[in-house]
Parts: structure tokens; C-alpha cells; sequence
């Protein structure tokens, strides 16, 4: 299953190492063609009386369908839907549907995969690329969409029930759709949602280096703050050769070659209840080691083969070289990565950047907001995106940590790097007082969206989670359900 997500800007190498993994969550078989894809005519600017569209790629599943079942629709975020088009068969969204006899929908995001309203990504074309077209888009679904070789006439929501589920980005989307749209969205189960918006995002890092094995969260603390005391420093060979015991001494860039030390972290992200590629792939290189010096020299270690599979033969300053808009590395960013990076230019930010300096930092410190954000205007054209994202506006428009919705399950894993920007975060306000009817649950030992698992690996607090999820949608069918025959008999 696919857990890849809330891509980053310039994470090259981190993401090309996720792809080389031997993953479980990969599925080389080829979904029933009676599932989809189908697609949808979808305006390009909901809020221009003259669009064209473009074809919205979908999959749906109605086998469980039975008269009053609810609609469950998944936004599959900031990629390709293919991988993620095996929901409808193969995931917790699909449980929840066949046990209250819906549909689940999966969609893929305007912009990704092949649901593009221009083949080109420039700024220009790129300007429809925003949250609320991505919420209208959904909207349009939910109002017009008919689903091909379906032969029943589905009664226009709210009679039918539209639940919005969604993970990660996707799981913001679940909840500003409840917020914006509560008139057709019945209920939502926003999970690993980071829905309040961060600049410098730091606190990405807190989970690993509180959760993370002990001797290889001090291994990469002391590595990093070796780096850092020659990075800072005013010695050119001294960086020269502490780059070299890495095998990137021809990396011109200090804050290129910070990044570069990040790119295993993201192997936290892509653990799954069924495999754990940070303890596999990179803390066991720390194994038998114990000083400073055996600490370099593993992590330099890993990250001269890192480069050796991400760059081939090529020079690896044309390879993370940050600073130079011909280099490889935004020549060959793909599609999909080009496409996020407008969205974190324009609106959310989220930089994954070292901790303050008065707090321990699994990353240089080199490593800033500078790194990311000189990438928009290199990628977009300096007039073409504004001068910081609008992430200030973008938390008071969809309400941030402050977010208050009925009939919502908020979903965490506690380990989730990405669960302190979510409502369940440390940091948020308490919602004890809050008056509203909503649930929340933190996955024990979890990290991101795995509530969406049903493999045997997945935990009984998983799965008991996943009970409660269809035990509170019920009840609120249910509920609806009494009052409107209680309304009915009072309009008699």
C-alpha cells in the first residue's frame, strides 16, 4: 500500500531512494478493468463562467451497493492515482464501504497523473492549482458525477450520504470539505492531516528523534553536529574534505549537501505496519559502532552508494546542485513533483528545515527556509509565484489548528512526523471543552495514514480504530435518519 506523501521540494535523492525500496505496499497486478479508470468532465476554472475541462480520472467500486448505502470518496492528493486506484478494493475505505453496503470512489487531484488540465506545467497553466479549485473539484463530483455501468439513479446528496476520507494532504482536503461544503459532505475521517499550515516546519524531525532508536538518533545528532562545526566554519578544505568522506566533494553548495545528509530521514515516513526501512535500510549501519569517527564513517558510507544509485555516472553537483536552474536537478523533476512544489511555492510552505538553535537538530543547520524557497521562482519565474507561500492566509481561510466540524473522526499515528501540524498535535489547542460532535483517535506506534492498512500486519489498536470509525458513521446515519422522520411527523 502507498504511503509515500506531502512531497517536498528538492528531496531528490530521498525520494528516488523510496522508489528503490523493496516494498510490500507496491502492487505489480492490474485492477479489473470494471473498476475504472472512468472519467470525468471537470471544469478547469469552477469560477469562470467560460472553462474549458478536462478529463478527471476515477475508479469506483459499487458491488457493496445497496439502496440509502453512503458514497465514501478518496481525493488520492499529490500523485498518480494508479497505486492508490487499488483502494476501492483493498484498503480500510473500502471495508468501511461494503460494511455500510456503499461506494467508495477514489480521484485522483487536478494536476496529477493524467487528470491534467494542460500537458504543460508552467505558471501560467498552473494558476487553476489551488485549494479551493482541488474542493470545488470534489464538490462537482459530488453533485453530477454518474458512475458508468451503475444502473441506479443515486438520489442527489444529502440523501445520499457523502463521506470524504482522505490521508496526509489528502486528509486536509477531507476536512475543509466538511467545513466548506457541510451541505453535501455528511461526515469526513480526515487522517494524518496537517491541517495547520507551517513555514518553517522543524517540528517534522521531532518524531523521529523522539521515537527513533536510541543509538542511531545520537549517531546522526553527533554526526550532524560534526558537520555543522566545519560547515560554519571559515576552512574551504576542511569542507572539502568532510564532503569528500561522503562522496560528495565536488558538491558546491553547503546547504545542497545538508539536504543531501536529510535524505534518509525520510525513510521514517515510509515505514508501514509492514516494514521498517529506517531501521533496515539505514540505522542498522550504526550497528557495532560507537565513536564519533565510526559514525562518519557509516553515514558517509550510506550516503556515497545514495548517491551512486540516485546520480549513475553523473557529476553530483549537476545532480543536487539547488543553485542552477540548468542543473539535473530540476531538469528532470517529474511531473507529479513539479506539480506539489507549485502548491508549497504558492500556498502551504511546510519547509522541512533544522531546528532552532536553543534545540537539538537531526539536520545541518544549513539546511533553511532559504534552500527551499530560492526553488519556486527558479522552477516558476521570479514574477510568477508570490514571494513567500500564503500559508498565513491559507490557516485563516480553512481555520488551521482551529478547525471545529461535527460528524469528523480525526485520525493520527502517534509516531507521524506530519501529526505535529495535525488537530491531535502537542502543540494545538485542547479540544476537551470543544462542543462538538467529533472523534478522535492516535494510533499507538503509528505513523502516517495507517489506519488505511488491513493486511494481517496491522495491530488490533489499528484495527479496533477502524471498527470505531464504522460504528460512529453508522450512528450518524442513523441519527440523521431518526430526525428526518421525526421531521416529517412534525410537518404532518
Amino acid at each position: 500500500m502507498y504511503t509515500d506523501a506531502m512531497w517536498t521540494p528538492g528531496s531528490h535523492a530521498r525520494k528516488m531512494l523510496t522508489m528503490m525500496l523493496d516494498s510490500t505496499f507496491k502492487n505489480d497486478t492490474k485492477l479489473p478493468e470494471k473498476y475504472g479508470p472512468f472519467y470525468f468532465d471537470q471544469p478547469v476554472d469552477h469560477f469562470s463562467k467560460n472553462s474549458s475541462s478536462f478529463k478527471h480520472r476515477y475508479w469506483a467500486n459499487t458491488e457493496w451497493y445497496q439502496p440509502g448505502g453512503p458514497v465514501i470518496i478518496y481525493n488520492a492528493g499529490e500523485t498518480a492515482a494508479d497505486e492508490r486506484s487499488f483502494y476501492v478494493t483493498n484498503s480500510s475505505m473500502a471495508e468501511l464501504a461494503k460494511r455500510l453496503q456503499g461506494i467508495i470512489v477514489v480521484m485522483e487531484h487536478r494536476f496529477y497523473g493524467l487528470s491534467l488540465p494542460s500537458s504543460e506545467l508552467t505558471a501560467k497553466t498552473l494558476e487553476t492549482l489551488t485549494t479551493a479549485q482541488a474542493l470545488e473539484d470534489i464538490a462537482s463530483f459530488i453533485r453530477e458525477l454518474k458512475i458508468p455501468n451503475f444502473d441506479v439513479d443515486l438520489p442527489p446528496a444529502p440523501e445520499t450520504k457523502y463521506i470524504v476520507y482522505g490521508g496526509s494532504y489528502s486528509g486536509n482536503l477531507a476536512a475543509w470539505m466538511r467545513l466548506k461544503y457541510p451541505d453535501i459532505v455528511f461526515a469526513a475521517v480526515p487522517s494524518s492531516a496537517p491541517v495547520e499550515m507551517r513555514f518553517n516546519y522543524y517540528d517534522y524531525f521531532e518524531p523521529i528523534r523522539k521515537y527513533g532508536p536510541k543509538h542511531c538518533v545520537e549517531a546522526i545528532q553527533s554526526v550532524v553536529l560534526f558537520v555543522d562545526h566545519i560547515l560554519f566554519s571559515p576552512f574551504e578544505k576542511a569542507k572539502i574534505n568532510l564532503k569528500r568522506r561522503f562522496g560528495a566533494e565536488d558538491l558546491k553548495h553547503d546547504d545542497d549537501f545538508a539536504e543531501l545528509l536529510s535524505s534518509p530521514l525520510g525513510l521514517w515516513q515510509a515505514m508501514t505496519p509492514e516494514s521498517n526501512p529506517f531501521e533496515e535500510k539505514f540505522c542498522s549501519i550504526f550497528e557495532g559502532q560507537s565513536t564519533l569517527q565510526e559514525y562518519v564513517d557509516a553515514y558517509g558510507g550510506y550516503i556515497k552508494r545514495l548517491i551512486k544509485r540516485s546520480c549513475d555516472e553523473e557529476d553530483v553537483n549537476q545532480c543536487f546542485d539547488s543553485h542552477d536552474p540548468r542543473s539535473t536537478f530540476y531538469a528532470d523533476i517529474a511531473p507529479d513533483s513539479k506539480a506539489w512544489m507549485w502548491q508549497i511555492c504558492t500556498e502551504y510552505a511546510y519547509w522541512q528545515t533544522a531546528s532552532p538553535i536553543w534545540r537539538p537538530t537531526l539536520v545541518s543547520r544549513k539546511l533553511n527556509a532559504n534552500w527551499y524557497q530560492r526553488q519556486c521562482p527558479l522552477l516558476f519565474g521570479e514574477h510568477a509565484v508570490p514571494r513567500l507561500p500564503q500559508w498565513h492566509q491559507i490557516n485563516q481561510e480553512y481555520k488551521g489548528w482551529h478547525i471545529s466540524l461535527d460528524r469528523v473522526y480525526w485520525l493520527d499515528g502517534e509516531w507521524d512526523p506530519w501529526r505535529t501540524l495535525s488537530v491531535q498535535s502537542d502543540d494545538a489547542p485542547d479540544r476537551t471543552s470543544w462542543e462538538e460532535d467529533a472523534y478522535y483517535a492516535v494510533l499507538p506506534k503509528s505513523v502516517h495514514h495507517w489506519d488505511f492498512f488491513v493486511s494481517e500486519a496491522v495491530s488490533s489498536a489499528i484495527k479496533d480504530t477502524q471498527d470505531r470509525v464504522y460504528e460512529a458513521i453508522k450512528g450518524w446515519i442513523e441519527a440523521d435518519a431518526q430526525s428526518q422522520v421525526h421531521l416529517q411527523m412534525n410537518n404532518q
